[in-house]
């Protein structure tokens, strides 16, 4: 018998506002089959894709989910339920996931590359690859419903649903989904375990303990109607491990002007590096024989740690005393969280107003518009700041284009507008960029987790950079930054940095990395290939080289880029999250993100 939570979701699947997204995902589904990415348009023509495209199209009246419906229903409507009762199990899937397991997206693959480097750092370097997969793909439905705890009476419908796609998107959510009681067990032993799709990652600290961990799971695997296949195993000492990612000591200080007249941002990247703070100064040890390095405490405003660096007690509480912000990045470069003293927490009011916002789609629309349109102005400022200083650049049809789709902002109700004209106007402006590179140099557009080249390397580290200035300029502001407005609110990331730094990233980021690889300061040689993961890091001197370029676009002056405001770009970070906290709290506010000179 169907439970009525079971109802309520099957109900959603055929509401009009779940057909509407299900359109939409399909008229912008990926061609290709075998893409991490769902949805697909799966079995409809050209032209029924043209009838779903009309501007006169309503979503069609389903009064109940059943096989009756479905085997009445025409191509189209089949091909949207299908895509919307994936959305939905999706939905009800990410809320059953146990840590460490991720759905096969693209986005889901980056995750658990993250988990298992996590792993490995906290010294974990024996690790296990294999897939797994059903033993028996008849029991896939009726258990991946039952992990769900949906009846086993939908295995019906989903059968008739599978005939409307091919391949079936929903199968693939249920395949995962019956694999949760093997997640479940191996998480709850404790082991360190990451499971993305049918890949899984098993590490432990030594052989033994790597062998029982797979031994476990194997069983466990057998029991829960799976088997454990391809397996691998490996191990990864320190130094491998930091040759194949191009993790190497490295400490700079990016300006050397008086105190109070730039920021001060110590960035430590030794691994075995130890901060603390003696006589007034903070000393960074280094390993082995290497000098130490020291700078008046009072003349630190920031501290951004990469890879394995150790902190002092005493650092720590001056840090959050102080007021001065503590970046974590990881190895690679990405952001991992920032340390905030007391005093820079949200304030209450602003809390309760970022809360009320999150429900007001009408506002997070206006305010999403402005943060994007604002970005969309930095992008065509950078194209054409780079045509004019090379004439062999050609990039008046894409700015041409991606004028248009600003514009066509003042047009979008939602979100989901709202993005993809910034996803078109990405896609549009990083091929762009592409053809800008000198010549040696791979860049095949934007790719990330893993890096696939050295350009997108720089940008991966230099935008975990600019996030974790965002992070701290929002706490400033007495902002929360996982409530997001473009991006969604959520716990896994920093949803309302990542809104605040679109309008900085083509400056900040994107073209200071461009000028380094013009001047040819940032070459291929900068670039560490990893063969396993596929990916290209940033060894030392490119890190050095990047940061240092970074930190002297950050401490340019600039006037006229926010209203009545000059100062430097990182105080324009700062006073734009004053300016977006009033926004938030005040709906009549005018925002309109910096303007680009």
């Amino acid at each position: 018998m169907t439970t009525p939570a079971t109802a309520s979701s099957l109900r959603e699947a055929t509401s009009p506002e779940a057909l509407i997204r299900a359109r939409r995902r399909l008229l912008t589904a990926h061609p290709d089959p075998t893409s991490l990415d769902t949805p697909m348009s799966g079995s409809l023509t050209d032209e029924q894709l043209r009838v779903l495209a009309a501007s006169d199209w309503v979503p069609p009246r389903i009064a109940a989910l059943d096989a009756n419906t479905l085997t009445t229903a025409d191509a189209i409507t089949r091909a949207l339920l299908a895509e919307s009762v994936r959305e939905t199990l999706e939905r009800s899937l990410i809320t059953e996931r146990p840590y460490g397991t991720y759905d096969d997206t693209h986005e889901g693959h980056d995750a658990f590359s993250r988990g298992v480097t996590d792993d490995y750092d906290h010294g974990n370097h024996h690790l296990a690859r294999a897939t797994i997969c059903p033993a028996d793909p008849g029991l896939v439905t009726c258990a991946g419903l039952s992990h769900l705890g949906l009846p086993d009476t939908d295995a019906t419908i989903i059968d008739e649903l599978a005939q409307a796609s091919d391949p079936n998107p929903i199968m693939r959510v249920l395949a995962d989904a019956a694999l949760l009681d093997l997640d479940r067990y191996a998480t709850g032993r404790g082991l360190l375990y990451s499971r993305v799709g049918t890949t899984l990652m098993l590490a432990a600290p030594s052989e033994q303990r790597l062998a029982e961990a797979i031994d476990a799971v194997a069983a466990a695997a057998i029991n829960a109607g799976a088997r454990v296949t391809d397996l691998t195993t490996q191990y990864i000492d320190e130094e491998k491990a930091l040759a194949s990612v191009g993790i190497d000591p490295w400490i700079t200080w990016p300006s050397d002007e008086p105190a109070g007249q730039a920021d001060r941002i110590l960035y430590v990247g030794r691994d075995g590096a130890h901060i603390h703070i003696k006589a007034g100064r903070v000393i960074v040890d280094a390993p082995g024989s290497l000098p130490s390095t020291s700078a008046p405490k009072n003349s630190v405003t920031r501290i951004v740690l990469s890879g394995n660096v150790g902190l002092s007690a005493g650092a720590r509480s001056w840090a959050m005393r102080s007021g001065i912000d503590v970046v974590c990045l990881s190895r690679r470069g990405s952001y991992q969280g920032t340390l905030i003293g007391s005093n820079r927490g949200a304030h209450a009011s602003r809390l309760l107003a970022q809360v009320a916002l999150t429900g007001d789609s009408e506002r997070r629309v206006r305010l999403a518009t402005s943060l994007i349109g604002a970005k969309i102005r930095g992008q065509i400022h950078v194209l054409t700041r780079i045509a004019r200083r090379d004439e062999a650049v050609h990039v008046a049809d894409t700015t041409a284009h991606m004028h248009a789709w600003r514009r066509s902002l003042a047009g979008a109700r939602t979100l989901d507008e709202v993005m993809g004209i910034e996803g078109a106007c990405s896609n549009a402006y990083f091929d762009a960029l592409s053809a800008c590179v000198p010549a040696d140099v791979t860049f095949d557009g934007r790719s990330r987790r893993p890096p696939r080249d050295l350009p997108n390397a720089a940008l991966s580290y230099g935008y975990a950079i600019l996030l974790s200035e965002c992070v701290g300029a929002l706490h400033a502001a007495g902002l929360e930054p996982s409530l997001g407005i473009a991006h969604a609110p959520t716990d896994k990331r920093p949803s309302l940095a990542l809104d605040l730094m679109e309008q900085f990233r083509p400056l900040l980021v994107d073209q200071t990395v461009m000028a380094l690889l013009r001047t040819r300061k940032l070459r291929p040689e900068h670039g560490v290939v990893e063969a396993e993961a596929g990916g290209v890091w940033l060894g030392t001197d490119g890190k050095k080289i990047l940061v240092d370029a970074y930190e002297a676009a950050c401490q340019r002056s600039v006037t006229g880029a926010l209203p009545g405001y000059s100062g430097s770009w990182r105080r324009h970070i700062a006073h734009s999250a004053q300016m977006l906290a009033r926004a938030i709290a005040e709906p009549d506010y005018p925002w309109s993100g910096v303007a680009w000179r």
